[in-house]
């Protein structure tokens, strides 16, 4: 489970944690992954077998060599222990995106969500300084996407997912994945759908992805329910309005009512006064 929230994955399909881990779970634990679950680097044969005994890095290590620790580290639930090599890498490179995604997620899965949200925000900015520089980075643009939807900013994030499908060299279902479930966030169900089949299509055992197809499906049906249901109650508005219209017509041509003769004034039924002969 801690292998896919490492690559970003959301085995829950709700949580909105990252792409689909496509990888055998019988892959070298010495692997370390990128967010699409792609094998970027491996620990020492020593390290792989007693990881808890890795030596500190030597002086004068860069932020690529603390941040491969990072990776180590968290894959091995050592969360306290990654957020120090990812802090440390992004001490030493400020601009090194990944080390603060990596570093929002050590951080989330400490409870330490303040910080982890600082840590996604500061990712999404060095990002989108790539970005600009070069709008085709589809990689970049991917992880843009991943940062802003652990923000719950889901608009950018298919706005980045998009750039990222449109230049990548070639089709990925996690990135169709990641678009569906920005979507899905923002409760359009139809494009969701069409972004996840498309998903499922590349990989047909893309399993978060087919949970997910099952909910927007159905967020679709009710929704198209509720638009026809909407739609009908529009349509007798206006069909009583219309009728409504021909009465109040048909009232105005019509011949007009005679106007009634005015009540007669009651007679004055006080006694009368009788002036007496002088």
């Amino acid at each position: 489970m801690r292998a896919i929230t490492l690559c970003a994955c959301a085995a829950l399909v709700l949580s909105g944690s990252g792409c689909w881990w496509r990888k055998q779970a019988g892959a070298a634990d010495a692997e370390n992954v990128n967010a699409n679950g792609n094998a970027v680097a491996a620990a020492s044969p020593a390290a792989a077998a007693n990881p808890e005994d890795e030596p500190p890095l030597p002086p004068g290590s860069d932020a690529r060599a603390y941040f491969e620790r990072g990776l180590r580290d968290y894959r091995r639930n050592r969360d306290e222990a990654a957020v120090e090599s990812f802090r440390e890498a992004v001490r030493l490179d400020p601009e090194f995106a990944e080390a603060h995604y990596r570093l929002g997620l050590a951080l989330s899965a400490t409870g330490r969500d303040e910080e982890s949200e600082k840590a996604f925000r500061e990712a999404a900015q060095v990002y989108e300084k790539r970005v600009k520089k070069d709008d085709e980075d589809f990689d970049a643009q991917y992880f843009l996407g991943l940062s802003y939807s652990k923000l719950g900013e889901y608009e950018k994030a298919v706005k980045a997912f998009k750039e990222s499908v449109k230049h990548a060299p070639e089709e990925d279902d996690d990135r169709f994945y990641e678009l569906g479930l920005a979507h899905y966030k923002l409760a359009d169900y139809a494009e969701s759908v069409r972004a996840l089949e498309k998903a499922l299509a590349v990989n047909p055992d893309n399993y978060p992805a087919a949970d997910l197809l099952e909910r927007a499906r159905s967020g679709r049906e009710r929704r198209e329910t509720f638009l026809k249901r909407q739609e009908q109650l529009r349509k007798q508005q206006e069909q009583k309005g219309g009728a409504n219209s021909n009465l109040n017509a048909n009232n105005r041509n019509a011949a007009p009512a005679p106007t009634p003769a005015a009540a007669p004034t009651p007679a004055d039924t006080r006694p009368r006064q009788v002036t007496p002969p002088g």
